[in-house]
């Protein structure tokens, strides 16, 4: 290698350069330049602020340019960030190099020792597994660490698993990646191991917690490991376990927040050095730095940038789906997009090297984070991987929040909105959730062309239709359909009215009164008629028959559209079969990480339509009574509702209520789920179900 040839590297930047601005509210001149009707080009700075510009000569992002520009001599093959390489990742490691008996028998002392308070290792003595340790065992602890690498790395890819070695981690974090894997046995093969391994991991987390903030590592300025524990455990606590556990996750979340902005780890930089971040260069000039050193400082820096990104995605995913307060604004996330999946997938630094090399020769730019929102915001294509565009869909989300929460207040002092009504930033932001989802199934195609047509060895089949083993990374594509409908549904009605209207007894820590009620109910009733209402129940309709009904592909043609790019035979991954060869969804099997509970969105939203239109079913309205009953009555009730094909048809049509079969096929589907809010989110369709046949 040219060991002269030293790549240079802006330093990720998360918050602003003052003291004194606070980052929790939609700033004024950013708002004026976000929902400006200037397009995404930001060659000259005008009035953008300078927090939309991140100056890094590259960041390793490929396309057709690249190959036109090195006379083909660089093709955008299997380090495309949409090619058949990237999209599905590589195989797992075998099972005997993912946890060694030392490094266990570490992890076991760690875990009966004074900081853990845990049950007796008898209490999770299973058969099978035939070793004496139970779910404490070698191969038991190697599948966890599988099944996170399986199940969850590729929704949330935030670790190097090129370089990950897991007798090297930090005990923390490899306890937090062993309690999502723990959580993620599969029931349908081993329902005993499975329920067992679900109470080890809760046990785990509650303990993990206390152990991270007690540590001497977690301090401004926090280690990475700190970071990418919190983000892991706090993903755990709040979507695969108790409520109890989730409480304390929205609680500490700000926590982190908090640590990532008063720490020198995200400037991507080790905790420890000393330089300033202003150098503009992960090393610096010194040409005595070798190519691994380079590669393990930069990785070290994309890492870090990526749990920074995490923490937003989280934040504001989940304001938007359970109504918790949102920490953090997208005009403070002054980071590049994350890197292409071909380079954080390298496996040595000369790979990694001649990759940046051949960028850096051909003058490629990355885009920084807040450039790539505008262009989507104003139907630019945006060149990134699949979690750069989750990215961005987080940044829209935030954005959709912070705007109503500025409305909100702007009412309550009467005063005048700056930014024009409601309605228009309204539109500028559904068009761009359309967008979004358009640039991102454009983008799949164009990967499954090229792979068809130019000839990738053994990926020129169709890898749109997965073999077994890939099932669930494929799977993980689905989330743009999840994330899609969810940003229409919550852009015109709040999940806390939905579910006070539905007779929740509590909601965020708080007992529910008749006052709470009668609000939710006269604002649900306004709802009802408008035309936010009609298109909310629009997207909620199409989600479920998405999910529920697959192979019907009801409303707008779904090849056309959201199954454009996996083809309109596709199947889900995680679907079984019924004696009637049709799939069924099922939620405690789903790995996807948000689907559960924004099919829980999606129910409400079209149980509170109905009944605030049309009341409760009058006789002699048949009420089904066996699942095969209920599962036919939701088909039907899909096929006729959700057939409709403009929010508009919806006015008109008659039978809007008349949805218990999917009350029920939900409700039967939630109870038995690993996750404690999901068996609340039965509990509260089974009350709708009851008021909706008039007996609550």
């Amino acid at each position: 290698m040219d060991l002269d040839y030293h790549p240079v590297y802006a330093v990720p930047v998360f918050g602003g350069d003052g003291f004194n601005r606070s980052p929790h509210t939609v700033t004024d001149d950013w708002a004026t330049w976000f929902f400006s009707d200037e397009g995404g080009n930001t060659t000259g700075r005008g009035s953008i602020p300078a927090s939309a510009f991140i100056e890094q000569p590259t960041q390793a992002y490929f396309g057709a340019e690249i190959a036109a520009a090195t006379g083909g001599l660089y093709q955008s093959g299997p380090n495309h960030p949409m090619s058949v390489t990237s999209i599905i990742a590589p195989p797992s490691p075998p099972q005997d190099s993912l946890l060694s008996e030392v490094k266990r028998a570490e992890l076991m002392e760690l875990i009966h020792g004074n900081n853990f308070s845990i049950r007796p290792i008898s209490s999770y003595m299973v058969n099978p597994p035939p070793e004496a340790e139970g779910l404490f065992g070698l191969s038991m602890m190697q599948q966890y660490i599988a099944n996170y690498w399986m199940h969850f790395h590729p929704q949330l890819p935030i670790l190097h698993k090129a370089t990950f070695v897991a007798d090297n981690a930090s005990n923390y974090l490899l306890l937090a990646i062993m309690t999502i894997g723990a959580s993620s046995v599969d029931h349908r093969s081993e329902p005993i191991i499975a329920a067992a391994a679900g109470e080890l991991a809760k046990d785990l987390a509650w303990n993990i917690r206390w152990c991270i903030f007690s540590d001497d590592e977690f301090k401004p300025p926090a280690k990475l490991w700190v970071f990418q524990a919190l983000v892991l455990l706090e993903t755990y606590e709040k979507m695969y376990s108790t409520r109890q556990l989730h409480e304390r996750a929205h609680i500490h979340h700000a926590t982190t927040i908090t640590l990532m902005r008063r720490g020198s780890s995200l400037t991507g930089r080790p905790a420890d050095s000393p330089a300033s971040h202003r150098d503009g260069s992960i090393h610096g000039s010194s040409l005595n730095s070798t190519t691994d050193e380079w590669w393990s400082k930069w990785i070290q820096s994309e890492a870090t940038k990526r749990a920074a990104f995490a923490a937003f995605v989280l934040d504001s995913t989940h304001a938007t789906m359970f109504g918790h307060s949102a920490t953090m604004v997208a005009h403070e996330i002054q980071l590049a997009l994350p890197c292409d999946e071909g380079l954080w997938a390298a496996t040595s630094a000369n790979e990694a090297l001649r990759l940046e090399q051949t960028l850096t020769t051909v003058g490629v730019r990355p885009i920084s984070f807040l450039e790539g929102l505008k262009r989507t915001l104003n139907g630019q294509k945006v060149q990134t991987n699949t979690f750069g565009r989750t990215v961005l869909m987080a940044g829209l989300l935030s954005v959709s929040y912070h705007m109503n929460q500025r409305d909100l207040q702007v009412t309550a002092v009467g005063s005048v909105a700056q930014f024009g009504t409601k309605s228009a930033w309204r539109k500028s932001l559904t068009r761009a959730f359309d967008y979004w989802k358009k640039d991102f199934d454009e983008t799949l195609q164009r990967a499954k062309h090229n792979s068809t047509s130019t000839g990738t060895g053994p990926f020129e089949v169709d890898y749109f239709l997965p073999s077994t083993e890939d099932v669930e990374h494929e799977s993980t594509f689905e989330s743009r359909i999840v994330l899609h409908h969810l940003a229409h549904m919550a852009m015109h009605v709040d999940i806390v009215d939905l579910q006070i209207y539905a007779g929740a007894n509590r909601l965020l820590g708080k007992a529910i009164g008749p006052t709470d009620y009668t609000g939710a109910q006269r604002r649900m009733k306004e709802w009802a008629p408008t035309a936010r209402a009609r298109d909310a129940t629009f997207y909620a309709l199409r989600f479920l028959s998405q999910v529920l009904l697959p192979e019907e592909r009801p409303g707008v043609p779904l090849d056309e559209d959201e199954g454009s790019a996996m083809g309109p035979t596709r199947k889900l991954s995680n679907a079984a079969t019924t004696t009637t060869g049709g799939p069924v969804y099922s939620a405690r099997d789903d790995h996807l990480l948000n689907r559960p509970w924004v099919l829980y969105f999606a129910s409400l939203i079209v149980w509170s339509y109905g009944y605030a239109l049309e009341g409760s079913l009058t006789p002699p309205a048949q009420t089904p009574n066996t699942p095969q009953e209920n599962h036919a009555d939701m088909r039907a009730f899909l096929r006729r509702v959700g057939g409709v094909r403009a929010p508009e048809e919806l006015a008109t049509i008659r039978g809007r209520n008349a949805c218990l079969g999917l009350l029920a096929t939900l409700r039967d589907m939630f109870i038995i789920t690993r996750w404690e809010l999901m068996g609340e989110a039965a509990k509260l369709l089974h009350t709708a179900y009851n008021i909706l046949i008039g007996s609550n």
